[in-house]
């Protein structure tokens, strides 16, 4: 059984630099990509793809890349056994994907089930994994009902995450606490 690491924080917080500081002490690492860089081509979408672009510059070349923005659970279900790690980035794009993409009248159960569904794959694969997400309950209430949803199933699913997972970081201005 694999250990589960949840590294979560604010925007900018510094979360991925944390993951991949962790990723790179193993030799063997999959950086398993949520955006969805068509879409974002598609929708002309300059400062996401500059951002996903950044994040690929990032990453060293021998890492394994597969992008995965729907169906996160079969795509890890199917990764290689000699991995070390495994490192998910990020949970709240992969939320997003799933919001937009929902014609379920339960999306968020459906979400809710998908991420519980996750967790358990996770835990059964060999390599260690580290997923990243962010923490989007400190703001303000936002002022519409999608943007509402999204929040709470976020919430939801990180505090999933977070009982699931062995080590737990929050981080804050480019520092890390473990908290569990």
């Amino acid at each position: 059984m694999s250990k589960l690491t949840f590294i979560i924080g604010g925007a900018r917080s510094g979360k991925s630099a944390f993951a991949m500081k962790l990723a790179k002490k193993h030799k063997h690492v999959c950086y398993v990509a949520t955006a969805d860089i068509v879409q974002t081509s598609q929708n002309k979408d300059d400062e996401m793809i500059k951002r996903i672009q950044n994040h690929q510059k990032n990453r060293p070349a021998n890492w394994k890349t597969i992008e995965a923005p729907l169906e996160l659970d079969k795509a890890i279900s199917n990764l290689n056994s000699k991995l070390d790690v495994v490192l998910i980035d990020c949970i709240t794009l992969y939320i997003t994907n799933m919001l937009l993409k929902s014609s379920k009248k339960k999306e968020e159960e459906h979400i809710i089930d998908t991420i519980n569904k996750l967790c358990t794959v996770c835990k059964k694969i060999p390599p260690h994994v580290i997923m990243v997400s962010n923490e989007v309950g400190y703001g303000i209430v936002p002022d519409n009902a999608l943007s509402r949803r999204f929040r709470d199933i976020a919430g939801y699913a990180n505090q999933i995450i977070a009982r699931e997972a062995d080590n737990v970081y929050l981080i804050t201005a480019g520092i890390e606490t473990k908290i569990k």
